[in-house]
């Protein structure tokens, strides 16, 4: 196997032509080959910007031995089907969250990826963010002592670019589709198991087919804790209704066990993590990271190693949802976390 590993592209939507294309590109161990969608239209935007070529079937991906990856950004209730045709041609997957609506698709997928010599890394918001490696390495240096307590509050409007996003038989509400980066991002940075969770479900202002605000309370081992709260209900402003650009209010801020306070803050010379407790601050630089996602799933896959800790693999995927699934069918109470 090459050392540059060449890269499918099936689904060639608004979250690779916007938050990915440009990451893509500045790789240096993949190039991207084959792309297709149902829409020739979004292929020939994106290969506009990757320079690959437009392929008129997955079939055409699946059988062309020189594809080593294939990048699987479909919607998740659809994604089974092609994550199965993978591992059957024998090509390594990168896709993104939700990784299915359902728990029976995703046990499906993973025992699929987990029988084979296949490697399928799960990008979330925190798959290659620099920040986020800032915290893991601040907790686990253990300087200012373990996470306790991860808050986040997110404010922004439905999406309106597709006809599943707020279906919950195709995707589920603001939690699954938008709220998951957050409770994969807890788990992965109290590196603890977890061990009950609340959730709570309201519609407040929108007739919509799953509702508008939800919530969960999710408790780690040794007394840790994430308050993960989303809110489609507020009209904030949508810049485009072609993909996800939209007003997006976000607070978020940690606590230790040893009471120290951790947020983010930027200033003209870089960004920073900031812990403050009785007066004292510390600081630490948000340095951006050396290699792309890419870059370091394409190292895994020739090296045979485990994916990197930014990337979830299909396993910790399921276990979102699993958390998901087993929470929303009893609100308001408590339940054990059993993966």
């Amino acid at each position: 196997m090459s050392n540059i590993l060449n890269m499918a592209i099936i689904g060639c939507g608004d979250y690779v032509c916007r938050w990915e294309s440009g990451t893509i590109n500045n790789s240096k161990k993949v190039k991207v080959k084959s792309l297709f969608d149902t829409n020739r239209k979004q292929a020939e935007i994106l290969n506009k910007k990757l320079e690959g070529r437009i392929v008129e079937s997955v079939d055409e991906i699946f059988n062309d031995n020189e594809i080593d990856i294939v990048c699987l950004f479909v919607p998740p209730w659809i994604r089974k089907e092609y994550v199965l045709k993978a591992v059957k041609a024998g090509k390594h997957i990168i896709t993104t969250k939700p990784l299915a609506a359902s728990i029976d698709d995703c046990r499906e997928m993973v025992k699929a990826v987990e029988n084979s010599k296949i490697k399928c890394g799960v990008f979330y918001g925190r798959t290659g963010d620099a920040e986020i490696e800032t915290y893991k390495n601040i907790f686990d240096s253990n300087e200012i002592g373990n996470l306790a307590l991860y808050k986040q509050d997110w404010i922004h409007h439905y999406p309106e670019w597709n006809d599943w996003a707020t279906d919950p038989e195709k995707n589920g509400g603001p939690f699954m589709d938008a709220m998951i980066h957050n409770l994969n991002t807890s788990r992965y940075l109290m590196n603890r198991p977890a061990t009950q969770c609340t959730f709570f479900s309201d519609n407040h202002a929108h007739n919509l087919k799953c509702n508008d605000t939800e919530s969960m309370k999710i408790d780690f081992k040794n007394n840790g804790s994430a308050h993960l709260f989303i809110t489609w209900a507020a009209d904030l402003e949508v810049f485009s209704q072609e993909g996800n650009d939209r007003e997006h209010i976000d607070i978020m801020y940690m606590v230790t066990d040893q009471g120290w306070r951790l947020t983010t803050q930027s200033d003209d010379s870089g960004t920073f993590v900031v812990a403050s407790r009785n007066g004292e601050n510390k600081k630490w630089e948000v340095k951006e990271l050396e290699k792309t996602a890419y870059d370091t799933v394409a190292e895994s896959i020739v090296n045979n190693t485990d994916l990197p800790g930014h990337t979830p693999d299909i396993r910790m995927a399921y276990e979102d949802i699993q958390i998901m699934r087993m929470a929303e069918k009893k609100p308001g109470l408590t339940i054990q976390v059993k993966l």
